[in-house]
């Protein structure tokens, strides 16, 4: 437990990359960026992702579906590279709006309920109920709380004024995304609680909570794709790489990105929390004993 809980702190730190200027675009010279941006790939960071997947198997080999856990979290180191590691973090930090919201989507969407799924509850179980002895994450059984927590947060991190001056700065755009990020977890755990006490939802409860969840975030979205201006002074005065995406319309592009991988998100949970509600139903309506009378007709 403790090998895992250092390199969780190693990624900690490549998460918040404290290395990198304070200054705006990180006070890198952008033209030459651009032309190397193929490069552009973290192998630090793939190196780290590595040890961490190595130290997963060997700690957690004899888990109950392992297998089906490693998928999950495999995945979720995948997701975590691309997003970090990979030219995309380089577009979406220096140059494109949306590859910005391509890498938030992927983060805020898609790692927290594969890394969730991936990691063992034994691992995962003692950390949280800790946290609500404590009542640090005693909010955590009041699922409306974390809800609102991410989805008011996100909206406020996109308000025009409060983005330039967050992702001008480095060490304030690296916080907001990191606290971001937390928020996103709290957001998914009462959907895949790791204990008993925040598995506080029904299917029917799940269902509503994860379209509610698309509704909150649906205003941000709109007022950035239907937008007749470019908002984001960050983007709109970085050099531009594509004539065919200008900063206005590479501001649309970001806020559909982010809805479509939201609502594919969104729908394939639905679509599992839905069959797997309507399979137990089915199962619970199955008499598992048989009766006297079948029982003779079999033995005759």
């Amino acid at each position: 437990m403790k090998v895992i809980g250092i390199l969780f702190s190693v990624l900690l730190v490549l998460f918040l990359d404290p290395t990198e200027s304070v200054l705006a675009h990180n006070d890198v010279d952008e033209a030459t960026e651009a032309a190397n941006l193929a490069s552009q790939w973290s192998l630090w960071m793939a190196v780290a992702l590595v040890v961490v997947l190595v130290a997963y198997v060997y700690q957690f080999k004899a888990e109950e579906d392992f297998f089906k856990k490693f998928a999950f979290f495999f995945s979720a180191l995948v997701v975590l590279y691309v997003t970090l590691g990979s030219p995309l973090h380089v577009l979406g930090d220096h140059y494109l709006f949306s590859a910005h919201m391509l890498e938030q989507s992927l983060i805020y969407t898609l790692l927290p309920p594969l890394l969730l799924l991936g990691l063992p509850k034994r691992f995962v179980a003692p950390i949280v109920r800790l946290g609500i002895r404590t009542k640090i994450l005693s909010f955590l059984k009041r699922p409306l709380i974390p809800l609102l927590m991410f989805n008011v947060l996100f909206s406020f991190y996109h308000i025009p004024l409060v983005f330039n001056v967050v992702v001008d700065n480095n060490v304030l755009h690296n916080l907001m995304h990191f606290v971001l990020t937390l928020t996103a977890f709290f957001m998914w755990i009462p959907l895949i609680p790791m204990v008993k006490e925040l598995d506080t939802l029904s299917e029917i409860h799940k269902i509503g909570y994860i379209f509610a969840a698309g509704m909150l975030l649906t205003p941000a979205c709109a007022l950035i794709i239907f937008a007749d201006q470019s908002f984001y002074t960050v983007y709109s005065d970085a050099p531009q790489l594509f004539a065919s995406l200008p900063p206005l319309e590479d501001q649309r592009t970001g806020g559909i990105v982010m809805k479509v991988v939201q609502e594919i998100v969104y729908s394939t949970v639905i679509g599992y929390i839905f069959f797997t509600w309507a399979r137990k139903e089915r199962l619970s309506k199955v008499d598992p004993v048989p009766t006297n009378s079948f029982i003779e007709e079999v033995n005759q």
